[in-house]
């Protein structure tokens, strides 16, 4: 939440703090109600990962894009095969439950089908990212405690390999920064991040949005986390525009490239990200061990 002096006399005759602390209590509501609701099979895939042994986890939230899991799927197997994937399913279309499900049992993934999203109607798309986040931090990582566990996008595939475990080895967490518009508040991104279990304790960790201070999903922990690092001397993603010509175009698209992870970039939600992400999968599949050399060649800062 943002302090009470950064609030201007037109929002405070707007009743915009009371309002913000109205909402955020809300969201507190709804997160604790929600993250109580169990999941199928919810006990056995906790023994299940309590029992491996792994240096670290990788969650990932699906969500209506069963190409997009069997993508970070075949990156994940290539290039960590040491880590298992965590698969927990907030997609709203039964047919795309179904088809992740399948595809998991398949590959032999851990997965999870979370409980029906408590976000109707005016649920948007970083609230109910964040509120399955929780579900899955209290419901999962909690009780499995891994040592380091990461948490993926579902349209991201790494295309190098990467020892999560020393990206965390003098820091508690990792990941690819963003900065809020105002306020002077961070936070890293869900969509690629890695944290040091041990290291944040009984820390109330909330991947929900902040919006008065202008942050994103993952914005709260601000307040329990980030404002309490030093960011200069953490060591941080380095990222970049990655660009990969249309098929039918020839015309060259823009990709987030977070270390050597490739974003496709709302493959979810918005128009033609199902396109996108089918020509990211035609690139990986052509030549998957040296895709990142070859977007690195083009790649703008």
């Amino acid at each position: 939440m943002r302090a009470l002096k950064d609030y201007t006399l037109a929002e405070w005759l707007a009743i915009a703090p009371a309002i913000h602390r109205l909402r955020r209590g809300r969201n507190v509501m709804v997160d604790r109600l929600y993250r109580g609701r169990p999941a199928p099979g919810q006990g056995e895939l906790v023994a299940r990962l309590q029992g491996l042994d792994a240096p670290a986890l990788a969650f990932t939230i699906a969500f209506n894009l069963p190409p997009a899991i069997a993508l970070l799927a075949d990156g994940m197997a290539r290039f960590l095969p040491d880590t298992p994937l965590v698969v927990c399913d907030n997609s709203s279309r039964p047919e795309a439950r179904a088809a992740i499900a399948a595809l998991c049992a398949e590959r032999g993934l851990a997965y999870c089908a979370l409980p029906p999203p408590p976000l109707k109607g005016g649920g948007n798309g970083s609230r109910s990212h964040a509120v399955a986040l929780n579900w899955v931090l209290h419901n999962l990582i909690r009780p499995a405690a891994p040592k380091v566990f990461a948490l993926l996008d579902h349209d991201l595939v790494p295309l190098a390999p990467v020892e999560l475990t020393a990206l965390v080895a003098d820091q508690p967490a990792y990941g690819m920064v963003r900065h809020g518009t105002r306020f002077g508040g961070w936070f890293l991104w869900p969509g690629y991040s890695v944290f040091d279990f041990a290291a944040l304790g009984p820390l109330p960790l909330d991947f929900g949005t902040d919006t008065p201070l202008t942050l994103d999903t993952g914005g709260q922990n601000w307040q329990v986390l980030y404002r309490d690092l030093h960011l200069p001397d953490l060591a941080q993603a380095a990222t970049r525009t990655a660009w990969i010509p249309d098929p039918d175009t020839g015309t060259p698209e823009p990709y987030l490239l977070a270390d050597g992870w490739l974003h496709v970039g709302g493959a979810g939600h918005r128009g033609g990200g199902a396109a996108a992400l089918a020509t990211v999968q035609r690139a990986f599949m052509a030549d998957p061990n040296g895709l990142l050399d070859r977007l690195l060649e083009t790649a703008t800062a």
